[in-house]
């Protein structure tokens, strides 16, 4: 039996999290509440999830990233948290499409994080996929709301930059995965929160949709993205978190009754000419690889 590539592996890994993440910015749209309260039940729900998940998987694991604390993965949890809460705000400030052109800069985001703190060069084929990736989520989004408050604005650049920088982080950091960190990343941003709102009751009818988002959708899909980086280059994960742009959109249609627009599918049909074309460069050049050795 013929066993997946590294590179195929990786690529499988950021496929099937990515189509668990679809339906996020669909269910913020659904939950009513005010943003610094779902961030905090986000927050705790993903935190929750996620380290029971990591503590199944290796007891030993789990306690030594709780315990041992290095630059990498303070900075993890650092970009990681804030990223998080981040996104609750700019789907809730400027829609989902619009939010989903900004996290298109996260391969850009990651590529430039690479070279500057580790050296690790990104190469022309994975360039123009991120560009025409780019290309085909401005095609998608829409512009930003006239009265956009300044968390908006901050959303827009702390999504991508700080979701880009915490791959970069992750493909180096010396462990297996970074569960027990992505827990903990999103326990400082609900911590953070819970010192700054009066109250962090949710309406009644959003605790269940809050609790999947929280401790299915997101925490899931994140489990699995996070390994991801173990296996390929982290700008080309941050292109792979770009399928939320084309497939988002048609979650939002059937959950909140917002009809995707000609110009999603004509982005999204760009940006799965990118993705295919860069899987199949890749998967060509390791079999020009087997045959030489």
């Amino acid at each position: 039996m013929k066993t997946l590539s590294t590179y195929a592996y990786g690529t499988l890994l950021m496929i099937i999290g990515v189509l668990v993440l679809s339906p996020d910015s669909g269910l913020l749209r659904l939950i009513d509440g005010d943003p610094y309260v779902i961030s905090f039940w986000r927050g705790m729900g993903i935190c929750l999830a996620v380290w029971v998940a990591a503590l199944i998987r290796s007891p030993a694991e789990f306690f030594y990233q709780l315990t041992h604390h290095n630059k990498i993965s303070v900075a993890i949890i650092s970009s990681f948290g804030v990223s998080s809460m981040s996104f609750v705000f700019g789907v809730t400030l400027l829609g989902a499409p619009t939010m989903l052109v900004f996290v298109a800069l996260t391969p850009l985001a990651s590529a430039f994080a690479s070279r500057v703190l580790f050296g690790e060069a990104t190469d022309l084929a994975l360039w123009v996929a991120i560009f025409l990736g780019i290309v085909g989520a401005s095609i998608s989004g829409s512009s930003i709301p006239v009265d956009t408050p300044i968390e908006g604005y901050l959303a827009c650049l702390l999504v991508p930059g700080l979701t880009g920088l915490g791959l970069s982080l992750t493909r180096h950091y010396p462990r297996d995965h970074i569960w027990p960190l992505y827990g903990s990343a999103n326990l400082m941003a609900a911590c953070v929160i819970w010192f700054v709102v009066e109250s962090v009751m949710v309406p009644t009818e959003s605790v269940w949709l809050l609790a999947i988002n929280a401790c299915v959708v997101c925490s899931v899909s994140f489990m699995l993205i996070t390994i991801a980086p173990k296996y390929l280059p982290a700008p080309e994960v941050g292109l792979y978190l770009l399928l939320e742009t084309l497939i988002g959109p048609l979650i939002v249609w059937l959950l909140v009754d917002e009809v995707p627009r000609r110009n999603d599918f004509i982005g999204g049909a760009v940006l799965l000419i990118a993705l295919i074309g860069l899987f199949t460069y890749r998967m060509h050049q390791s079999a020009r690889k087997e045959v030489a050795h």
